[in-house]
């Protein structure tokens, strides 16, 4: 009989080690559906696009196709950095003045927080810009959980539940995220129908130029969303709740591909999308501690806490202002 010993630190079972490639995100489900696209011979963008529609569906109280998607691309051969900038604009009726006027200078809960969505034009520009694979492809295992459902977690749950005040003013989403009535428990099976079938409309609108070749479907994709059946929805939805979004807003949005921005701290160059978000808040907070001695304090003591805080903080307030 073989005898099997473990120290204390040492579990029975592995850590995950690979040798051929390797995906993080935020929830497993989006992980395994960039695995699944590397395995199926997909590059590392195609991935990346698979798991950001994963978790488009995986973690929708946060992120969705109709929302952003900041994206960062590393070009091995060039030894280049671009960004997609995936954040909308207002809509051309939105001002200063709007607000002021109506609103007493703030911009109320609802359909008027609303910026062209941005996160469907992001993946299909870094599908066509750096990838090989077909939307369809890329995005079958976010179809799928949104159709079959997955397993509701914890985190989750409670963002559904904390929110579920708010959510009920909303019929439409509350049919969603509060199905008969109440927030979903962890450990529910959590379905988005809706979503599904929009995933799988463009995955067919795709398919139906598939004879045009790849650009022409990945086109088709865009399209649909921004000029076709879905734009017609999202506008018709806006108009019936006093939004702004116009058709026009929708169809002349393009996000744009761009150089990274970057500094040096110390060794090591840190990359940052641009002012269209808050990247290059991470560049000043750093540009502010370089010159200190951080090690010297003590890492996560008491001084090289309030020292990093303090950055931010001044980085965060040239953001805001």
């Amino acid at each position: 009989m073989r005898e099997f010993f473990t120290s204390k630190d040492q579990p029975y079972r592995p850590a995950v080690v690979g040798t051929r490639h390797c995906v993080s995100a935020g929830h497993y489900l989006a992980a395994q559906a960039g695995m699944q696209v590397l395995e199926a011979g997909g590059n590392a963008v195609d991935a990346a696009v698979a798991g950001g529609l994963a978790l488009n569906v995986v973690e929708s109280t946060m992120t969705g196709i109709a929302g952003v998607a900041p994206i960062m691309v590393y070009l091995a051969e060039t030894r280049e950095v671009v960004t997609i900038s995936g954040l909308g604009w207002w809509p051309k009726a939105a001002s200063c003045e709007f607000f002021n006027t109506h609103h007493g200078g703030t911009i109320p809960l609802g359909v008027l927080q609303s910026v062209v969505p941005s996160a469907l034009d992001a993946w299909v520009t870094a599908l066509e810009r750096f990838g090989t694979m077909s939307f369809g492809e890329v995005s079958a295992e976010a179809t799928r959980l949104a159709r079959e459902g997955f397993v509701m977690y914890p985190l989750m749950a409670e963002r559904i539940e904390h929110f579920a005040k708010n959510t009920r003013k909303w019929a439409s989403n509350a049919e969603i995220y509060l199905p008969g009535g109440d927030a979903p428990r962890a450990g529910d099976l959590f379905v988005q129908s809706d979503l599904g079938r929009t995933l799988q409309f463009l995955a067919d609108e795709e398919g139906a130029h598939a004879g045009d070749g790849r650009a022409a479907g990945l086109g088709a994709v865009r399209d649909a969303f921004y000029r076709g059946d879905i734009a017609t929805s999202i506008i018709r939805h806006q108009s019936e709740n006093g939004g702004l979004l116009t058709a026009e807003d929708m169809a002349e949005f393009r996000v744009e591909v761009e150089p990274s921005l970057q500094t040096r701290f110390h060794d090591t160059v840190v990359h940052e999308c641009g002012p269209w978000c808050q990247g290059p808040m991470l560049l000043q907070a750093l540009n502010l501690v370089e010159g200190i001695d951080l090690r010297g304090l003590g890492h996560n003591s008491a001084a090289y806490i309030h020292t990093l805080i303090e950055a931010i903080k001044l980085a965060a307030a040239d953001r805001d202002a």
